[in-house]
C-alpha cells in the first residue's frame, strides 16, 4: 500500500524518526478537497502517544478538506541547510501518512494538553482556563499515524 524509500541509505530508523518529529515545531498538513484540488498548509502540532494533534478553527478550508477526505500527509523538515557547493541540501525529515478526525471530550483535552505542554508550558494555568473557556470556539485533530519515514540528507 505505502511506497517503501527508493533512496534506502538515507532512511532513518523509526527511532531517529520520532525524534525528529518530537523535535519539530512546525508542519505542513497536505489534504485533498472535495474538488479533487490540493491543499497544503503549516501549522504547529504537538505528537502524543502515536498521535499527532493540532487544533484550527470550527470552519475552514482544512477543517471542509479534512470532513470530506480524511486521509492526510504530514512533514516536518529539521535541521535543513543549503550546501551550494555541494548542490545539496543537509536535512532531516519525516513523512507521515494517517487518517485526521476531530477528536471530542478526553481526547480533546489529551490533545490541547499536548498542545500547551509542547508551547506553552510557562502559561499552563492560562491555557486549561482557555481551554475551559473558549474551548468550544476551537477544533482539535488527531492524526492517527499509519505509515511514517524518516530520510537524512547530507
Amino acid at each position: 500500500m505505502f511506497r517503501k524509500m527508493r533512496r534506502k541509505e538515507k532512511q532513518l530508523s523509526m527511532e531517529e524518526t520520532l525524534a525528529i518529529l518530537q523535535k519539530g515545531d512546525h508542519g505542513v498538513l497536505a489534504t485533498l478537497g472535495p474538488d479533487g484540488q490540493p491543499y497544503a498548509v503549516p501549522l504547529n502540532y504537538a505528537y502524543h502517544d502515536g498521535t499527532i494533534y493540532f487544533h484550527c478553527a470550527t470552519a475552514g478550508h482544512k477543517v471542509d478538506n479534512i470532513t470530506t477526505h480524511p486521509k492526510v500527509s504530514f512533514c516536518v523538515v529539521g535541521d535543513a541547510k543549503v550546501v551550494p557547493q555541494k548542490f545539496s541540501t543537509c536535512f532531516h525529515s519525516v513523512i507521515v501518512f494517517g487518517t485526521a478526525k476531530e477528536v471530542f471530550d478526553e481526547e480533546k483535552e489529551t490533545g490541547f494538553m499536548a498542545l500547551l505542554t509542547r508551547f506553552c508550558k510557562a502559561h499552563m494555568t492560562a491555557g486549561k482556563k482557555y481551554m475551559a473557556n473558549d474551548g468550544k470556539k476551537t477544533k482539535v485533530y488527531g492524526i492517527k499515524i499509519e505509515h511514517m519515514t524518516g530520510k537524512a540528507g547530507d
